[in-house]
């Protein structure tokens, strides 16, 4: 499974090398930000949003002269989600690799509207936090207990001040990341939901 997913994420990778290099008018970027990212599950909790960082590169080609543009995206995201009980706190933080394609409609080509898909490899595990008796702990944990695979939708704004561009944008995810035998979460499903926040410098 990891060997067709690292084939899979190549793959994606020169798909998105060949689509930016044959554009002949794309506006290429680099773009940073905010996560604040919890998990869907059967209790929700909004209240204990984890906080992570994303960067990446983009390209952005017009469809419809300034009207309608797709974009597409290659980067890191930190999500994962903030776990309180009586024992103690605990913070889940999953490292991805992420894909995102976007359909973005410019208006009166300074704000634009974006909605699309992404797909993403998990890359890193880890789990911190403290204890009732405030005792604090820190440790990766075995990417063994999530799925390889996330994907789902994605929505958003931005307004472009060139050269920069500021953002935000909402990742619903689809897929139950958690793995069949990962005894904490075992019988329950929990999906990425991820806001973010971000600049870029486009170029």
């Amino acid at each position: 499974m990891k060997h067709t997913m690292k084939t899979l994420t190549c793959v994606l990778i020169l798909g998105l090398m060949a689509f930016t290099t044959q554009a002949q008018e794309n506006a290429f970027g680099v773009r940073g930000g905010l996560n604040l990212s919890n998990f869907f599950t059967e209790n929700v909790n909004d209240k204990n949003l984890r906080s992570g960082l994303h960067f990446g590169v983009y390209s952005r080609s017009p469809l419809i002269d300034n009207l309608l543009y797709l974009q597409a995206g290659l980067g890191y995201s930190g999500k994962g989600a903030e776990i309180e009980g009586s024992s103690g706190q605990a913070e889940l933080g999953l490292g991805y690799l992420e894909l995102p394609f976007l359909a973005s409609v410019g208006i009166a080509d300074f704000l634009f509207i974006e909605g699309g898909a992404y797909a993403s490899y998990l890359l890193s595990a880890n789990v911190s936090g403290e204890t009732a008796g405030g005792s604090s702990f820190s440790d990766d944990i075995s990417t063994d207990n999530f799925k390889d695979f996330d994907y789902g939708l994605a929505v958003g704004a931005n307004t472009h001040l060139a050269p920069l561009v500021v953002g935000v944008r909402y990742y619903y995810g689809l897929q139950n990341i958690i793995a069949n035998d990962f005894a904490n979460f075992a019988g329950i499903e929990a999906r990425n939901s991820t806001f973010q926040v971000y600049v870029a410098f486009e170029f």
